[in-house]
């Protein structure tokens, strides 16, 4: 769970775009997912192929079942495939009504925030406020609709600030007390509003687009971070598949290119045509298949002697 600590303090000299909010929560989730799914744009392509190859090792057991360091190898490569289908589930999860509970809050914090942005530019004009004009001056629908969440919340925090400084309102309880006692105060809060037509509703309705645009928005990013969880897994499991086939079931299938050549074809081709065009592999090595069958914990791990089997082409039969 992510606590947000929203802090009220004085307005300084710093434009809003680049006060930083106090905000105990990482800014950079919906970033850090979005990078994530890039990384693994290509992975359902190589999920489908992982099941091709499964197919074709299935159909062909009886060809190599009786190696059991094969039989171990597909064992594996099927754990870590049905691995990716239950992750691959979690991150198609649907929080489309979670997104778009938080995009309406979003726009109703946009619209009560420059309602209350418009009326503080005139203010500033009137009364030659150049300082406040300087704040101000970049702030329009165009910018507020393309910041940041959290820069949003920073914006509209800012500007509740501006407007009850100079709109004369109290910001706690008891100095609502005291301004109420206070004849001049309330004459000079009656001034503002008549002449700039803002009135405490509008700071009010503006404080409460604030929370609940905070409220609908935790629920959402904490969504977003369990996806980007998800898909760091997602890859870890895609990157131990893939050199579960290159460093084992591809030179496993290599021993039976004489005794099974029809499988060894089906299996080079599919590996060769759909995936390894995409893997760097090194060659004029040699395969020592009774190291390949030894327990890879009792080998004390040394520079590999293997030829891919992706440098090799399938014997012409007859």
């Amino acid at each position: 769970m992510n606590f947000f600590v929203l802090y009220l303090v004085n307005i300084s000299e710093r434009p809003f775009h680049f006060i930083s909010l106090n905000l105990e929560f990482d800014s950079f989730t919906i970033d850090k997912f979005k990078y994530t799914m890039e990384n693994i744009e290509h992975l359902p392509l190589k999920m489908e192929r992982n099941t091709q190859v499964i197919s074709v090792l299935s159909r062909n057991a009886e060809v190599w079942n009786k190696v059991s360091k094969f039989q171990s190898a597909v064992d594996r490569l099927i754990l870590n495939q049905e691995k990716l289908v239950e992750l691959q589930t979690l991150l198609n999860k649907d929080i489309t009504a979670i997104e778009k509970a938080k995009n309406e809050r979003r726009k109703e914090l946009e619209d009560k925030t420059m309602t209350v942005v418009r009326i503080m530019q005139v203010f500033a004009h009137d009364k030659k406020k150049g300082k406040l004009q300087r704040k101000l001056f970049h702030l329009n629908y165009e910018f507020v609709e393309n910041c940041m969440d959290l820069e949003l919340i920073e914006i509209s925090k800012e500007i509740w600030l501006v407007a009850n400084k100079f709109g004369g309102y109290a910001l706690t309880f008891v100095s609502k007390i005291k301004a109420a006692l206070d004849p001049e105060n309330v004459k000079a809060t009656n001034k503002f509003e008549k002449e700039f037509g803002l009135n405490a509703d509008m700071i009010k309705n503006l404080e409460e687009a604030i929370l609940n645009f905070i409220k609908a928005m935790i629920p959402y990013n904490e969504e977003m971070a369990e996806k980007e969880k998800v898909a760091i897994k997602m890859k870890e499991f895609s990157k131990k598949t893939k050199k579960l086939l290159a460093n084992k079931i591809d030179r496993f299938v290599l021993m039976f290119e004489n005794e099974n050549p029809g499988f060894y074809k089906e299996y080079h081709d599919l590996r060769e045509d759909h995936y390894y065009k995409h893997v760097k592999e090194t060659i004029n090595q040699e395969t020592d298949f009774n190291e390949l069958l030894v327990d890879d914990k009792l080998v004390v791990k040394a520079e590999p002697k293997v030829k891919s089997i992706v440098n090799q082409r399938p014997k012409k039969r007859g």
